[in-house]
C-alpha cells in the first residue's frame, strides 16, 4: 500500500488536493482509503473515508492512525493532516511504519501566509516532506509529483537534499527561488 500524508495549514488546499488524488487514483484502483484527519470533515466522493477526529495523527490519534493502517485493505491511503500537527512529530511516526508493504509520501503544501510570517514551521513543512509545493498550488503537477515521488526508505528530513520541491513561475520569496527543483 501507498500512503500519502497531505501536510500545511490551510483547509481548502488540502481538501482540492485530496480531491485531485482521488480523481487521480480512481482510474487506477479501486481500493482507495481516505483517512480524515483534516481540521473539518473532508466532502470527498470516491473514495472509502475514516475519520480520525478528536486530535491529531502525530499525537493523541496516533495508535489510532496505526492500528487503522494495520487493517486496511487498499492499494492507495490519503491522510489530510489536521494543520495542528507537527511536521517532526508526524514524520516520526510514518517513518516508524515505512515497510516493504506500506510505502509513504509526505506532500507539504506551503501558502503564502505561512511562509511569509512562520520561516520556523515552513522550515519544519519543508524539511519533513518528500514533496514540498508551493503557493500558487498547481494540482495537475503536485498530483504527478506525488504519485511519481520516489519510495524513500529513510526519515526524509534526512534525504532533504533529494526531496521533490515544486515552486511557483514567479518565486514568492527570495528563499523559494533557491530551492532547487527536481
Amino acid at each position: 500500500m501507498r500512503l500519502i500524508a497531505i501536510i500545511g495549514m490551510l483547509h481548502q488546499p488540502k481538501a482540492r488536493f485530496t480531491q485531485a488524488l482521488v480523481e487521480a487514483l480512481s482510474d487506477k484502483t479501486d481500493r482507495l482509503a481516505l483517512l480524515d484527519n483534516s481540521d473539518a470533515p473532508l466532502a470527498i466522493a470516491g473514495a472509502r473515508r475514516q475519520r480520525l477526529a478528536g486530535g491529531c495523527v502525530c499525537c493523541s490519534l496516533a495508535a489510532a492512525l496505526i492500528s487503522q493502517l494495520g487493517r486496511l485493505e487498499a492499494d492507495y491511503a490519503l491522510l489530510p493532516v489536521s494543520a495542528l500537527a507537527d511536521p517532526g512529530a508526524l514524520a516520526s511516526i510514518l517513518n516508524s511504519l515505512r515497510s516493504e508493504d506500506l510505502q509513504i509520501t509526505t506532500v507539504s503544501l506551503i501558502d503564502n501566509l505561512t511562509q511569509n510570517r512562520n520561516s520556523y514551521l515552513t522550515r519544519k513543512l519543508e524539511s519533513y516532506s518528500d514533496v514540498q509545493v508551493y503557493e500558487p498550488f498547481d494540482f495537475p503537477q503536485t498530483v504527478h509529483a506525488a504519485l511519481g515521488a520516489p519510495l524513500l526508505r529513510k526519515a526524509p528530513h534526512a534525504l532533504n537534499g533529494g526531496a521533490l520541491t515544486l515552486t511557483p513561475a514567479a518565486p514568492q520569496s527570495a528563499r523559494s527561488a533557491d530551492v532547487a527543483s527536481q
